[in-house]
């Protein structure tokens, strides 16, 4: 046979008699004050939030801008790297990647990893074939739909500024 024991309780609210009617009564109230939130210590007007807002805007796009020169930059450098590793030059190197297949692109990235990412960890054939795929892709005119302009255009629309620059 086996026993059921019930280990765990649930707490019962505290249970009040009420002498007329002798039935149990349960009051559940609650014993602490509300305090109001407030999400800034001044009440700010529609025009102060949506200038605060402009300006959260505009330091993130400057902060993505400044982040895409870096990156730029960045594959540049890994690119010119890439060349001199392989004593080629720049257009060369072009030509031969467009005509390389998938795995010749992965063998090449992993020597130029092997030896060249030994100084600048944490580096790797992945990351290095997409970088160098990314510059090349660079030299090609961007297209219109990654434009600055483009980011948050309904927040631009809802806020009253124009869609053109």
């Amino acid at each position: 046979m086996a026993l059921k024991i019930h280990v765990f309780t649930l707490p019962q609210p505290p249970r009040f008699w009420n002498h007329s009617s002798l039935l149990p009564i349960l009051t559940l109230t609650n014993r602490r004050p509300k305090i109001p939130i407030l999400c800034s210590k001044n009440n700010l007007g529609d025009a102060e939030l949506a200038s605060n807002l402009a300006a959260e805007v505009a330091k993130i796009k400057t902060q993505l801008v400044q982040k895409e020169e870096a990156m730029k930059k960045s594959r540049g450098l890994l690119f010119a790297e890439l060349c001199q590793f392989l004593s080629v030059g720049e257009e060369e190197v072009k030509v031969k990647w467009g005509k390389m297949n998938e795995e010749e692109k992965w063998v090449l990235t992993t020597e130029f990893v092997n030896e060249w990412g030994v100084n600048f960890h944490p580096l790797s054939a992945r990351s290095v074939k997409e970088m160098v795929e990314e510059y090349l892709r660079e030299e090609k005119p961007p297209s219109s739909n990654s434009s600055p302009s483009v980011f948050f255009p309904a927040l631009k629309r809802i806020m009253g500024f124009s869609q053109n620059k």
